[in-house]
C-alpha cells in the first residue's frame, strides 16, 4: 500500500485504494489523523463557519468595540477557513483521481 504525508506535522495516512478495498483501514487511520491535530469537528460538521457579530453594521468608522469585535471574527473566520482547507487538502491528497474527480 502506498501512504502519502501532507506537509511535515500530518501523520501518514494510507492512499485508498482505487476498488476501495482498504476503505475501513484508511478511514480510522484517516479520522485518527484529523482527531490528532484537532480538526475533527471539520470533518464531522461540529464546526460551523464563525458568524459575523455586525452582520449589518454600515458604520464608518466602527466604534473601538466594534473594531474588537470585527478583528477576532475576522481572525475566527481565518483559522475555520485554514481547518477546511486542511480536512480538504487531507482528502483530496489520500483519494484516488477517479474519485476526487467526482467531488
Amino acid at each position: 500500500m502506498t501512504s502519502t504525508k501532507l506537509g511535515n506535522d500530518f501523520l501518514r495516512v494510507l492512499k485508498l485504494d482505487v476498488l476501495g478495498n482498504n476503505w475501513v483501514i484508511y478511514k480510522d487511520c484517516f479520522l485518527w489523523s484529523v482527531n490528532a491535530h484537532g480538526l475533527l469537528d471539520h470533518l464531522d460538521g461540529s464546526a460551523a463557519e464563525p458568524v459575523n457579530p455586525l452582520p449589518n453594521c454600515a458604520q464608518s468608522p466602527l466604534s473601538q468595540a466594534n473594531t474588537l469585535l470585527d478583528t477576532k471574527w475576522k481572525k475566527e473566520v481565518k483559522t475555520w477557513k485554514q481547518g477546511e482547507a486542511i480536512i480538504k487538502q487531507q482528502i483530496a491528497g489520500t483519494i484516488p483521481d477517479s474519485l476526487f474527480m467526482k467531488i
